[in-house]
């Protein structure tokens, strides 16, 4: 095989390796599926690192979701409910998550606050 026919077939590769992911990142990167869950649906407001310092979610205080101050409770059970039924004109409702699915996220928010269920 010459040179550019390596070239080429590396490039291929990498290419049917990368369709299978999300982003170039998961490859490298572990993440629950909570997280993955958290960061394509929460993120935006809440930030990564839940802090809720995003440019759609400073001056909102209830997008803080490691401060412990929650308006409509902290806790698992809470949470669940939130993520199903959302925040009237604050927060979009979850309602295509499974049951396993929305647990998965509400892990991964006890876990940015430092607890777990």
């Amino acid at each position: 095989m010459s040179r550019p026919q390596r070239l080429v077939f590396a490039v291929l590769a990498g290419a049917v390796v990368l369709t299978a992911c999300d982003s170039v990142e998961d490859i490298f990167v572990k993440r629950t599926p909570g997280e993955k869950l958290y960061r394509k649906l929460c993120a935006d407001c809440h930030g990564l690192d839940g802090a809720g310092n995003t440019p759609r979610g400073m001056g909102n205080p209830n997008n803080d979701l490691i401060d412990g101050n929650w308006k409509y409770g902290g806790d698992a059970g809470s949470i669940e409910n939130i993520i199903r039924t959302g925040v009237f004109a604050e927060m979009p409702a979850h309602e295509e998550l499974t049951d396993a699915e929305v647990r998965q996220v509400v892990d991964y928010v006890l876990k940015l606050r430092g607890e777990s269920r």
